[in-house]
């Protein structure tokens, strides 16, 4: 009960010092956060990119002062660098010379210059002149870093990342990762770090990761502090298997960041955040709660942290104490500090919590103050509680906006009692408050959503969101879209959207139409989609024609012939599908991974080998990524147990890195709660 008072009276406090500071947050100041050169410094990027990567000495330095549009002028610097250390390519001349253009930092003003005599980290890619900086950076000195000596610690995370790009293995790169972690030391480990949040997934099962994390954590830099609490926060996030020793141990490490007190407050804000992620085992640990409960904020940053995580972490007994602070934060308080205290009351007694967050709309609303603090809180709510307050938020004379923050949150909630009011947003002239509300309709669904958007198809311009609007006003029976669908099918970045929204409107002249197309056209795209739509539209009629082109593996027209048969669900191509896994056509492994999922799932027979065939397909690094795409959606279909281990070895390709079926494969991981298995050759 004393601890419960104090917080009271702590957050009390808070809101005095909101009253007194925020005349001072008008003032621009300079945040010691920016003072460390290496915060957020992130080199993979721009090293797997790189076809040059050396440490140089300055050896000249020269300016020449360029005219420009005979009314200004501006220096053009020029460098010498002597070679010194290469990591990555080569470079056999004994000087190299590069203009301040060319290392991008013209843009750059109140800096350390280069000078002669330094050392300095160079990242360069092949420009149409020769060699430059192609990543731009956030500033002067992460664009080309000055290096202490040829045995600066930084170059040895450089040497990691390079033997990182160049594994192929995710997992592979993983373990290197984590034992630089365990050698370096200070601002070298930040670029490590960031490498390893993008697998974080993977490091999360890999057994000491979090202790290499953990042990950053007291560096005496807070930047490095500070990135190590975010990487902690990823692989909390990816931690879909619940796993309490590594939880416990990301919370002891989270506590001795916030045990730091210093004026530089970001690696506090950053372990706040990581540990609302932690969960239950956030609150077994009385340092932790202690830091949540008891100790007084230094900044409004920090405050705004600690109350996310107190609402993520849904500590009820400080619900009294959240009501307090924001009956008596002022309307035109930081969103920093409104923003997570709201979130959090809502989270802590949705009741209450929508109560208030409605009151305080209206209130900010008739002093003239903007409700989009308000707004996007709701939109990160339950929609059965969050939707009610939306609507009345609506009701209000929003500007463009507020009008955004209404659509952007209403399409999180997907509620259809918002449908009146996006409909009243679809104005052409404001189009990005449109595209927002178009969303929101769409992810809404119904008949009503469906009706408000059909006058407003032909006011789109844009063919891909055409479709898509077309798409979604044919599967509740309105057909206007059908003209643009049929007119568009053979583009081939439109193709697979065409298709679809032909599908989905099921025109009836549709049939008639996709017949003369592929009785009188002669060009192959036409005659591809007019198969794949008839497919999709389930003309059962044509499957003995198409049956006759699949088979005979020298058409053109093959492939497609065999993803209309699958959608028409032909089990007599079955054995067409089986011989076409083993084609060296790309397209046709490519329809056969496609119509396998729905011939399988007609079938009377197991046909264990071409399930085994699609497995294998989607685990294959060496496969395309279209097929093995195509492989993955018919294993979903067919829920085949195969999936899961498929997944665990596709999840390892770095070669999907960063693209959208690496994406869904993760996706499915954390759905599925997969147990990944690692190797144990792998460990040093």
């Amino acid at each position: 009960m004393n601890a419960k008072s104090h917080f009271v009276s702590r957050l009390v406090c808070t809101v005095v010092c909101i009253c007194l500071l925020f005349v001072l947050l008008a003032w621009p100041t300079k945040s010691v956060a920016h003072d460390e050169w290496f915060r957020d410094l992130d080199l993979e990027p721009a090293l797997s990119e790189a076809s040059l990567v050396l440490a140089g000495r300055v050896a000249d330095v020269n300016s020449t002062v360029m005219a420009a549009g005979g009314k200004g002028e501006f220096t053009l610097f020029q460098f010498k660098f002597v070679p010194v250390l290469t990591l990555k390519g080569v470079f056999s001349r004994e000087s190299l010379s590069l203009t301040s253009a060319d290392l991008g930092i013209e843009g750059f003003r109140h800096v350390t210059p280069i000078e002669t005599g330094q050392l300095r980290l160079l990242i360069l890619g092949r420009s149409r002149e020769g060699y430059a900086v192609l990543r731009q950076s956030s500033s002067f000195e992460q664009a080309v870093p000055l290096l202490r000596d040829s045995n600066d610690a930084l170059l040895e995370s450089v040497k990691v990342l390079l033997a990182v790009n160049a594994n192929r293995d995710r997992w592979g790169k993983v373990m290197l990762l984590l034992d630089g972690l365990r050698k370096e030391r200070g601002p070298a480990v930040i670029p490590l770090l960031a490498a390893l949040e993008r697998r974080s997934l993977l490091a999360t099962q890999t057994p000491g990761a979090m202790t290499s994390i953990a042990s950053r954590m007291n560096d005496p830099s807070p930047a490095v502090r500070e990135r190590a609490a975010k990487t902690v926060y990823s692989l909390l996030r990816d931690d879909y298997l619940e796993q309490p020793e590594l939880r416990a141990d990301a919370v002891k490490a989270l506590v001795a960041v916030l045990e730091v007190r210093q004026p530089n407050f970001t690696p506090r804000v950053a372990a706040f955040e990581a540990l609302g992620a932690a969960g239950p085992k956030a609150l077994e640990n009385k340092a932790a709660q202690e830091e949540l409960e008891h100790d007084p904020p230094a900044t409004f940053a920090e405050e705004g942290a600690r109350l996310r995580a107190v609402g993520e972490l849904r500590m009820h007994d400080l619900e009294s104490a959240l009501v307090t602070l924001l009956k008596q934060t002022p309307l035109d308080a930081p969103p920093t500090i409104q923003s997570p205290a709201e979130w959090a009351l809502a989270r802590l007694n949705p009741t209450e919590g929508i109560k208030e967050i409605t009151v305080r709309s209206k209130n900010k609303f008739d002093a003239g103050l903007p409700v989009t603090t308000e707004t996007n809180v709701l939109g990160d709510l339950p929609a059965a509680d969050a939707a009610p307050a939306l609507v009345e938020i609506s009701r209000l004379h929003l500007d463009e906006a507020e009008q955004y923050a209404f659509a952007s949150a209403s399409a999180k909630l997907a509620d259809p009692r918002l449908v009146e009011p996006l409909a009243g947003m679809l104005d052409p002239s404001q189009q990005e408050v449109r595209q927002a509300a178009v969303e929101a309709l769409i992810k809404i669904n119904t008949d009503h959503a469906a009706k408000a958007l059909q006058s407003h198809l032909r006011e789109e311009m844009d063919l891909s969101r055409k479709l898509e609007l077309a798409e979604f006003l044919g599967r509740h029976g309105i057909r206007d879209g059908y003209p643009y669908a049929l007119e568009h099918m053979s583009e081939p970045s439109l193709r697979e959207q065409a298709i679809s929204a032909l599908a989905a409107i099921h025109e009836p002249r549709a049939v008639g139409e996709l017949r003369k197309i592929l009785e009188t056209s002669n060009d192959v795209d036409w005659n591809s989609v007019a198969m794949r739509s008839l497919g999709r539209l389930g003309a059962v009629e044509f499957a003995p024609q198409f049956l006759e082109m699949a088979r005979n593996a020298k058409n053109p027209l093959a492939p497609s012939a065999l993803i209309a048969l699958g959608d028409l669900h032909e089990v007599k191509a079955l054995e067409i599908a089986r011989a076409g896994f083993a084609s060296r056509d790309t397209e046709m492994v490519t329809a056969s991974a496609r119509a396998a999922g729905n011939l399988l799932a007609s079938a009377a027979q197991n046909a264990d080998d071409l399930r085994d065939q699609l497995a294998a397909l989607l685990a294959d690094p060496g496969s395309p990524e279209g097929a093995r795409a195509a492989a993955l959606e018919s294993l979903l279909t067919l829920n085949d147990p195969r999936l899961d281990g498929a997944l665990v070895q596709t999840v390892r390709d770095a070669r999907l890195e960063e693209g959208d079926l690496l994406s869904k494969v993760e996706g499915l991981l954390r759905e599925r709660k997969v147990r990944l298995t690692l190797p144990q050759a792998m460990f040093p």
